[in-house]
């Protein structure tokens, strides 16, 4: 999947988050989660549609949970020119175990309740 380029100005520190991130484990069962990305920009971010159309993709994926970060990671990484570039996913608990699967530099997730507007 493609994510279209978008100009920014250097040095804006993004971060994006997705609680709808869905994808099937080799036994068949879903995983879902939140996806956290944080970067750092060199002059260029990626669509916000592309981004969730990318999400969403991820529902035709089989992976292991402990891979998925790096996925994200390297998806991003192909199709945009950062620094800083880190992902962070927080897996439901399946069977009373939580899972945080961390790829690339760190970051401080910033947690914000999602809004709607009428």
């Amino acid at each position: 999947m493609r994510l279209a380029k978008i100009p920014l100005k250097k040095g804006t520190k993004v971060q994006y988050m997705s609680p709808e991130l869905l994808f099937l484990a080799p036994s068949g069962q879903p995983h879902r989660g939140t996806v956290y990305v944080g970067f750092t920009s060199k002059g260029e971010g990626f669509d916000l549609v592309d981004f969730k159309q990318y999400i969403t993709s991820l529902r035709t994926l089989t992976s292991y949970a402990e891979n998925i970060a790096y996925e994200i990671f390297q998806t991003i990484e192909k199709n945009c020119n950062v620094k800083s570039l880190g992902v962070i996913v927080d897996l439901t608990a399946r069977g009373g175990i939580q899972q945080r699967i961390q790829f690339g530099d760190d970051f401080e997730v910033v947690k914000k309740q999602i809004m709607f507007q009428v």
